[in-house]
């Protein structure tokens, strides 16, 4: 392999600008035919209430119905608090919990938003806030957590659920998120349009990655800042797909969706590349360095080309508006040949 440079990707890229500035800024939702719906700039008065299938942690499906426009929204996730900012519903957010703090354009306007917690907020804590509709990550809603969907619409609070790693993650759940925000907010024009133009921007990807004339294997490697490394499996993220999808090869290494990873394990596998990602934190380049140094993993294929690459944790496990971006950067370290640098 020709060694490759180190490089600390995810260019916040004019193009995410003008794909993003295609989501949510209003209220209401949809499972309503589009002359219900009226239009993203209609007034909600008509448009509910509105209908979506939605799925609990557990897998199993469910409908929520929106009876009228959400106007107190508690926000569970850095990602889909990005989806909130972006389109100028921040105003509708009464607490926002579980942040990720990894890279994020959006980092200034998240922190002005009403922290209820770092981490997951407690049940009483999201009650307070008198919600009429809460975004979360599925894995929220458990009894031990901040109680299932029952709970709150009992309550008089719809959920709508996103990010289910029971279901698997993968771009088709991304997109689906994405969806179900544009509907239940009124917005479905704006994520059709920037879910039409990541699809559009990752299936060119596919295409130049059929010149590929081999397929590097490369290994994501997750930490949180320990000296320890993790293992994500492909239903655990979105990275597999922008590898395998890039020309390359996601390298799978157990069976189980979760593991910590031994630094045996990693000079077992000799990835000819490692993508590292950090969960709650914003700057990756510790995990890299310490990757980089090891005496114990000098002889690794990639360790000794110098070949990691730095991936925003919400993105690269998650999905975020960034996702076209990511695949893009991922694309130019698995095949530099094909995706040179812009």
């Amino acid at each position: 392999m020709n060694a490759s440079p180190l490089r600390i990707p995810i260019r916040v890229r004019a193009a995410l600008a003008a794909g993003s500035a295609l989501l949510l800024a209003g209220c209401a939702n949809t499972a309503q035919p589009a002359a219900v719906r009226g239009g993203d700039e209609a007034s909600g008065q008509g448009r509910y209430p509105v209908t979506v299938d939605v799925m609990d942690d557990a897998g199993k499906k469910l409908k929520q119905t929106v009876g009228a426009e959400p106007k107190r929204v508690v926000v569970i996730g850095q990602a889909l608090a990005e989806l909130m900012v972006e389109f100028g519903l921040d105003d509708r957010i009464v607490g926002v919990g579980y942040l990720d703090n990894s890279y994020s354009k959006y980092a200034d306007r998240i922190a002005k938003l009403p922290k209820i917690s770092d981490q997951l907020p407690s049940r009483e804590a999201v009650l307070a806030l008198r919600p009429d509709l809460v975004l979360t990550m599925s894995f929220a809603l458990k009894p031990d957590k901040i109680g299932e969907i029952p709970f709150w619409n009992e309550r008089g609070v719809d959920v709508l659920p996103a990010v289910n790693y029971t279901a698997g993650r993968d771009l088709d759940s991304y997109y689906e998120d994405v969806r179900h925000v544009g509907e239940v907010f009124g917005r479905t024009e704006r994520t059709e349009a920037y879910t039409r133009d990541q699809k559009s921007r990752i299936a060119a990807i596919g295409r130049r990655a059929k010149r590929a004339t081999d397929s590097p294997e490369v290994l994501l490697v997750a930490s949180g800042g320990r000296d320890t490394y993790d293992y994500y499996a492909p239903s655990l993220g979105l990275v597999d797909e922008m590898v395998n999808g890039a020309g390359g090869t996601y390298l799978e290494l157990t069976d189980d969706s979760y593991a910590q990873l031994s630094l045996e394990s990693i000079v077992a596998a000799d990835p000819d590349k490692i993508i590292v990602t950090e969960f709650q934190k914003s700057d990756g380049a510790k995990s890299r360095d310490r990757l980089l140094r090891d005496p114990r993993l000098k002889n690794v294929t990639a360790i000794r080309n110098g070949a990691v690459m730095i991936a925003d944790y919400t993105t690269s496990i998650r999905g975020s508006l960034a996702l076209a971006d990511l695949c893009e950067d991922v694309a130019e370290f698995v095949h530099p040949d094909l995706f040179p640098a812009s």
